[in-house]
């Protein structure tokens, strides 16, 4: 009943959005057009101003995963389905608008390890101390973006985004491990136009993200179950998972907030868009009260840069791209112990804090596509490549005990798709194939002084196992074919299949496999 509500509310809202658009311009595949015009290029939602027409799409994606050549936070075996629909709509001269709403589903067995929904988002994690406790999680994902802008003249618009996701996952086995997750993106820009071949904007951005976790035991509550807390580099402390004392209770949630605060600038033109972002951030894990513990507090900065690049020539189209991110993350864990006066209720009094963790990522995206003979509903023939390098730098203070570790990825991928038409039917064939590989130092262990004993734990098995899944040379190769039927200028439902396999090109250590397959089906339409 749930997920036909669902389905019925996209139908609803992709109807509603077509009935109140202008006339289509000549008939472009959604994606094509979204990928090939610089009035989609820019996050800013004032750029929507430039935007005259009506595209629009519903689709409806199942997807199968098998194969044990996986990351900790994904399946050997998992499955996805989803429906989305998107519409962009000028709705008068003056006002214009971008739609989307979505829905998804994911169930996969045998996962465990990390419990937080995105580990690499967060300064510190949890992780299950024992793989004896993997078993099935299931998570549903909602989302919504609404944005609008509004021309004042020729020459200035102004506009506004809402961007809401919301996540909740569970793990069907002891510990039972429950997440709910919120991130809500609010902007507000404006744009310049000093002249028609080029636009000026800034916006304003606030991000919120909120996680909260609680573990639950349902089966034989005698039995004792550990959960890992990794402060960095996989390098931390082991703790019983009981009561409300530590990191993570089976009494309350306890919440991971984030904040991000920042600007972002933007110069476009008829074939090119540039975007600049800063963003600073803060957060915490657990819950600000006078009875229970801030355990962590964190900061940091994330800067990024987009870049698109287009040349044509006739009906053909050549586009470039460049994606630069930056992201640098500090955390410090407080010092604290419960106080409880005599007649009246526990308190938490801190005492000071220690900076414990220093992180910085980076990453260099490269892309270029080309388009041959564009003057159809989708170009006659496409082909394209993608290199992406990243680094990661990370220094754990445990004092007296410190660990460095550095990571370097290096990723390439590339693909060609053959269209045919046949009267109003499109035949698509396309081939893709990928390498990567990394190097790097899992890490760098030492100490500032001698001391008796300790009570870290460095959590190797998970180290060395997304370590190896990370730097492993491994490469692949996929196939699509695709079917769509141009019913009209408005009107062109299609079908996609697709299959791509990847494996390791050395023996694993780590790893439970070697390979990787995942197989899509994709049910949609244009209008």
């Amino acid at each position: 009943m749930r997920l036909r509500n669902i389905l019925a509310s996209i139908c609803f809202l992709a109807v509603a959005l077509q009935a109140h658009g202008q006339e289509a311009e000549r008939s472009r595949d959604f994606r094509f057009r979204t990928g090939t015009d610089p009035v989609f290029f820019l996050s800013n939602p004032a750029a929507l101003a430039a935007f005259q027409g009506h595209i629009s799409i519903a689709e409806i994606e199942l997807r199968k995963d098998n194969g044990a050549l996986c990351g900790l936070s994904e399946s050997p075996d998992g499955f996805k389905g989803g429906a989305v629909t998107e519409s962009y709509i000028s709705v008068s001269d003056r006002i214009s608008f971008h739609g989307k709403l979505g829905w998804s589903y994911f169930s996969g067995d045998r996962m465990g390890s990390q419990i937080l929904m995105d580990p690499g988002f967060n300064p510190v994690n949890y992780l299950e101390s024992t793989s004896a406790t993997v078993g099935r999680r299931n998570k549903e994902t909602y989302s919504l973006l609404g944005a609008l802008s509004y021309k004042f003249s020729d020459r200035w618009a102004a506009g506004c985004s809402i961007d809401y996701v919301s996540s909740d996952q569970t793990k069907v086995k002891d510990p039972r491990f429950t997440s709910i997750w919120m991130d809500m993106s609010i902007k507000a820009g404006a744009t310049f136009r000093p002249s028609e071949r080029l636009l000026l904007g800034f916006a304003a951005v606030y991000r919120s993200t909120l996680e909260q976790v609680r573990g639950g035991i349902y089966g034989t509550t005698d039995k004792q179950y550990f959960t890992y807390t990794d402060k960095g580099a996989f390098y931390g402390t082991l703790a019983e998972l009981q009561g409300d004392m530590s990191y993570l209770s089976v009494s309350n949630y306890r919440p991971m907030k984030n904040d991000f605060y920042g600007l972002s600038l933007e110069l476009a033109g008829s074939k090119f868009s540039n975007e600049l972002e800063a963003l600073y951030r803060t957060g915490y894990w657990g819950k600000k009260s006078s009875s229970t513990p801030t355990f962590f507090e964190f900061s940091g900065i994330r800067a990024a840069y987009h870049g698109k690049f287009l040349s044509r020539k006739a009906e053909d189209i050549h586009r470039f791209s460049v994606d630069v991110n930056y992201d640098l993350l500090g955390n410090n864990e407080n010092i604290f112990k419960y106080v409880t006066p005599v007649g009246q209720n526990t308190r938490v009094e801190y005492t000071g804090s220690n900076h414990i963790l220093d992180s910085h990522q980076a990453s260099l995206d490269l892309g270029y596509v080309y388009y041959k003979d564009t003057g159809a509903f989708l170009p006659a023939f496409s082909a394209g490549g993608d290199i992406n390098g990243s680094a990661s730098l990370k220094n754990v203070v445990l004092y007296p005990y410190y660990r460095n570790s550095n990571l370097f990825t290096v990723s390439a991928d590339a693909f060609a798709r053959k269209n045919i038409f046949k009267g109003k039917s499109v035949f698509s064939l396309g081939l893709n194939a990928l390498f990567r590989m990394g190097f790097g130092d899992p890490k760098q262990d030492g100490s500032y002084a001698t001391t008796s004993g300790s009570n870290l734990i460095s959590f190797d098995d998970y180290l060395y196992r997304q370590f190896e899944f990370d730097t492993a040379p491994a490469a692949g190769a996929g196939l699509e074919f695709a079917y769509t039927y141009v019913i009209s200028e408005r009107i062109a439902p299609y079908i996609k299949l697709s299959d791509s396999f990847s494996t390791l090109l050395t023996a694993p250590q780590y790893l439970e496999g070697r390979i990787r397959n995942v197989a899509l089906i994709t049910l949609g339409c244009n209008f």
